[in-house]
């Protein structure tokens, strides 16, 4: 009995169901009122279409439809906007837009006909900011990108004549650079395409120049902190010292220079034994075999400041070598701003832990020095923050190798 009685009570919510299915097949759609009130902003590689959204509950999306370069797109905005975006063009010539609502059965309202003539494509844009500079083993191409566009920078060397690099970069900043380094000072003629993702390609531009002479910075060099008052003179033990960081060994086991916790001083200074001017520099953490973890962390030092000098000038008064914020009277006024540096943190944007032993233990942190920095030798390093914190807690930190490159050929 108790059965039936469910079988009873189910029956009409049965019969519900099926009017409510038929009822949704025989459901009548309005046609969606069209658009009539528009305004259209032409931009780099394409237009901004913004209109009025009629006050009508049957329309779903307003939907643009056009070609662009023989082929057929639609770009659909949600009711909730009131713009659509049509981009991708390399052309000046007029672009006819057709545009219309549609409902959820999509259904079209009338569509009205829009023409616009798109400003310069981005590529072109871009191409016509390229800037070249003739820099230490190459050059370096900077640009700007106004409409963060995803682009790639084809970049191509050829000496005499005979295909020596080619490499792809892509970048969607506003305004970026990239270095294109390892040649010869020989006469080298390099090339720049730029594309983006609806395939527009610039036309090529050719930049010749002789790359200048780069060397790496010869090793061992010789340590000044006995001659700078303030700066840290201490050293762990024997396999920490002060000579461990520029010995030439990276890796795993290769230690650093290590100093001692809670010491006075948290600068060094040493002597390169020539002056040169310096293009650029790698820095290597002190690392434990195998422990990730030293890379970012174990008092590594993560941001440091340098400065350099072509002399070093024993004479000087104590208060002259002082790290103050004012430069007046100290060695900071006559000495070369080398510059604040601050290694990327990998660990922090979800590298693995392959990628971040790469980093420490083989490739290091690569910083790029400007193309008018002065010529040194005297360089005094400052140890500004270690995973730890900042300034680095109980001034305890270490450097596992420093390497610096550039041209002893100073005019």
């Amino acid at each position: 009995m108790n059965h039936l009685k469910k079988i009873y009570l189910l029956l009409p919510l049965f019969f519900m169901v099926i009017s409510a299915c038929d009822g949704g097949k025989d459901k009548v759609y309005e046609k969606p009122t069209a658009i009539s009130d528009y305004e259209v902003t032409p931009i780099n590689g394409g237009a901004i279409i913004s209109y009025a959204v009629p006050k009508d509950p049957n329309i779903m999306c307003v939907t643009a439809e056009y070609e662009r370069n023989g082929e057929h797109f639609a770009e659909r905005s949600s009711y909730f906007k009131n713009s659509i975006r049509i981009e991708g063009f390399r052309t000046s010539d007029p672009v006819t837009v057709k545009l219309y609502t549609e409902n959820e059965n999509e259904d079209h309202s009338e569509a009205i006909t829009i023409q616009f003539a798109p400003l310069k494509g981005m590529v072109d844009v871009t191409k016509e900011s390229l800037n070249f500079i003739t820099t230490f083993g190459g050059i370096v191409l900077d640009w700007e990108n106004l409409s963060n566009t995803e682009l790639n920078i084809r970049l191509l060397a050829f000496i005499d004549d005979e295909l020596q690099r080619d490499e792809i970069y892509f970048s969607s900043f506003a305004k970026d650079k990239r270095s294109y380094r390892g040649f010869e000072a020989v006469e080298t003629t390099f090339a720049v395409l730029i594309g983006d993702k609806w395939k527009n390609i610039s036309d090529t531009i050719f930049y010749t120049t002789i790359p200048l002479f780069e060397m790496e910075v010869p090793k061992p060099w010789g340590d000044m902190r006995a001659y700078v008052k303030g700066d840290n003179l201490t050293e762990l033990q024997a396999s920490h010292a002060f000579p461990k960081f520029y010995d030439g060994l990276i890796g795993g086991g290769s230690y650093g220079y290590l100093n001692q916790a809670g010491s006075a001083g948290n600068s060094f200074t040493f002597d390169m034994k020539e002056i040169f001017k310096l293009s650029r520099f790698k820095f290597w953490p002190s690392l434990r075999d195998g422990a990730v973890g030293d890379v970012y962390r174990n008092v590594n030092i993560t941001e440091f400041e340098m400065w350099g000098s072509p002399v070093l000038d024993q004479t000087k008064p104590d208060d002259y070598w002082a790290d103050n914020e004012d430069p007046a009277d100290t060695f900071k006024e006559d000495w070369v701003y080398i510059g604040y540096f601050a290694r990327e943190r990998l660990d922090l944007m979800g590298a693995s832990d392959t990628e971040i032993w790469q980093r420490g233990a083989v490739d290091g942190d690569e910083f790029e020095l400007p193309i008018d920095l002065g010529p040194v030798r005297y360089i005094r390093f400052f140890a500004r923050a270690s995973a730890d914190g900042k300034p680095v807690p109980n001034n305890y930190w270490q450097l596992g190798e420093l390497s610096f490159f550039g041209t002893n050929e100073i005019e």
